[in-house]
């Protein structure tokens, strides 16, 4: 057997009388000896990180087909009469394990990276901005950057300054408390804007009350949230009235999360011999 990694896909017969696997053409195979308890694994220079998840994976697998009585749907994985199958598990990325049974999909494990709480903490709507270089609206990316240093009036006295770690507004009393109401949103809600934008904080931070208002200064400026535009280089979308990183799937900003999977891949691809 190969070494285990990105993109490695391996199918196993799956014994129910047993509990254990053999390899599809019954060639040795160390992952097999070291899911059927014969290997520890620690012994081994081959193993790695990504066979011992993909064990509990295909456990997992088998778990999940005695809990719905052996089957999926009409077509029976494990009965009286049939006690063997298929299992496949394709390797997506450190994070994601593609299973199927008898050439049939049927889970996707996700395993997220998480931060570690040092890098929660330094998530912030008060840390440094990162963009200093203005960028005015694009209409080919539908997009422009927030930099350090831009000043937006909004008229009748009202303006909004990017500082070096907040916005700061300028004109508070220059016009009804209605006025000054919307402008307190924009400037709360356009420094959590920013510091996301700049990947220093996930879109949690961006609070609801805030959105009206960002999403009409947005349109002001000549962006169209109905599609995705960027905003200091962060790709975005608007769903159900929220701003959100397009394709980010988790609750951290993508940077982070691809450093952190980074890491885990690279401990994965350690074998388990190098964890005594």
């Amino acid at each position: 057997m190969g070494i285990t990694g990105i993109g490695s896909e391996r199918t196993y017969i799956y014994n129910s009388q047993t509990g254990k696997i053999s390899s599809k053409d019954g060639s040795a195979d160390e992952f097999v000896d070291y899911f059927n308890g014969i290997l520890s694994g620690e012994d081994s220079t081959t193993l790695n990180g990504y066979d011992r998840a993909n064990r509990t994976g295909i456990k997992n697998v088998v778990e999940w087909a005695y809990a719905l009585g052996g089957c999926q749907g009409s077509k029976p994985w494990l009965s009286s009469d049939v006690t063997e199958c298929e299992i496949t598990c394709k390797i997506v990325s450190g994070e994601e394990f593609v299973y199927s049974v008898n050439g049939e999909h049927i889970m996707t494990c996700f395993a997220s990276s998480m931060p570690m709480p040092n890098e929660i903490a330094n998530w912030s709507r008060d840390l440094p901005f990162k963009t200093h270089q203005s960028k005015a609206y694009d209409s080919a990316t539908n997009g422009m950057n927030f930099a350090v240093g831009d000043v937006f009036d909004l008229g009748n006295g009202y303006r909004l300054r990017v500082g070096e770690n907040r916005v700061e507004a300028e004109g508070y009393g220059s016009g009804s408390a209605e006025d000054d109401e919307r402008l307190r949103h924009l400037e709360y809600g356009l420094n959590a804007l920013i510091h996301f934008a700049d990947q220093q904080c996930p879109a949690d931070f961006i609070w609801p009350e805030h959105m009206p208002m960002l999403l009409s200064l947005l349109k002001e400026l000549g962006i169209d949230t109905s599609r995705e535009f960027t905003l200091n280089e962060t790709k975005c979308v608007v769903n159900d009235g929220k701003i959100e990183e397009a394709g980010n799937k988790w609750f951290m900003p993508s940077s982070v999360h691809e450093r952190l999977l980074k890491r885990d891949e690279e401990l994965l691809s350690r074998p388990l011999s190098s964890r005594k």
